[in-house]
């Protein structure tokens, strides 16, 4: 009996050690793939969506494909910074090579929480939010494409489509800190474009906080509404309740993309999302072959886009301009 007991147990160690050796070998032929984690801040918005298709699209075209030869995993924070930390120490603890992030807020978390290198995209505000190169000797820790379009060529465009624009009213929630840097800066640029601009911040995505806010904005005259990049006032039940206010006022939106305006904005002047989406998955390509992160600079929208709201121009009476038409890339009718 003790004899086929001795038995057995050899057979039992001598198949771990058979399992062990095969295992072994196999990732010595066969090692993991680099594991690269994307942290998305929300999915409710169509261009995170299409920021992040256009971040996979940009990998493919630069030889990197999920399962053959890196492991992309997204997570989706939900608007939640404590979501976008948690997915942040997640990948750090399981070893991710790079971070992707889309948007501002997973960004500026990632970088705060893991020592990971990043490659962001749908960054509004990129200087103003704390997302500039240190200067030497600091190590660099991120690179990235941004969607900053210059607000001064986005209020040159409110102005054509409405003539005679003198107040301007600005209006973003200050929970995030993209929406307060454009705000604020739309708010510098205003007076010397001729523009008296009135601002106003909603402090969270209550809609009774929006709703009181909106109407002591309206309340101010003003002839037109710019909406600077956030990503709070720009969902879609936010801009239908901003949109239904200000269409019975006959007061025009200019909203921070082109998604946006079939919710009721007049117009947008923006970047293709899915674009930049790619421009940052190219520099990702680029750290994942072994390019240095500080001969990776940082990039800002190759392609950007005019979308017009005709439906809505024809409910505030507004004669658009051939020279406006002409430019625009979408019309929405």
């Amino acid at each position: 009996m003790q004899n086929w007991a001795r038995y057995l147990v050899r057979m039992v160690l001598g198949l771990i050690l058979l399992v062990g050796g095969i295992y072994a070998g196999y990732r010595a032929v066969f090692p993991p793939l680099p594991l690269v984690g994307v942290i998305q801040w929300t999915k409710e918005i169509k261009s995170f969506e299409d920021s992040l298709q256009g971040v996979i699209e940009g990998l493919r075209e630069e030889g990197y494909q999920d399962g053959l030869n890196i492991h992309l995993e997204v997570r989706n924070a939900g608007g939640k910074r404590d979501r976008a930390a948690a997915a942040a120490r997640e990948f750090q603890e399981r070893s991710a090579c790079l971070l992707i992030t889309v948007g501002t807020v997973p960004t500026l978390v990632a970088l705060e929480v893991s020592p990971i290198p990043v490659v962001y995209t749908t960054v509004g505000a990129p200087k103003a939010t704390g997302l500039s190169r240190p200067s030497p000797p600091k190590a660099v820790r991120f690179t990235g494409t941004s969607m900053e379009v210059p607000i001064h060529d986005q209020l040159q465009f409110l102005l054509l489509a409405r003539p005679g624009l003198k107040r301007l009213g600005i209006l973003f929630c200050n929970a995030t800190p993209q929406a307060v840097a454009t705000g604020e800066k739309a708010e510098q640029l205003s007076p010397g474009l001729g523009l008296r601009p009135i601002l106003r911040a909603v402090p969270d995505e209550s809609p009774e906080h929006l709703e009181e806010i909106l109407a002591d904005l309206l309340a101010a005259k003003i002839d037109a509404l710019f909406i600077p990049t956030d990503p709070v006032l720009g969902t879609p039940k936010n801009l239908r309740i901003i949109c239904d206010a200000t269409l019975r006022a006959s007061i025009p939106v200019m909203a921070p993309d082109g998604d946006s305006v079939v919710y009721g904005p007049l117009l947008a002047y923006h970047c293709d999302f899915m674009d930049i989406g790619r421009q940052s998955g190219r520099q990702a390509a680029q750290l994942l072959r072994g390019t240095p992160l500080e001969q990776v600079p940082q990039e800002s929208p190759d392609i950007k886009r005019l979308t017009l709201n005709l439906k809505v121009a024809q409910r505030l009476n507004l004669r658009l301009s051939r020279q406006l038409l002409c430019q625009a890339y979408h019309l929405y009718q």
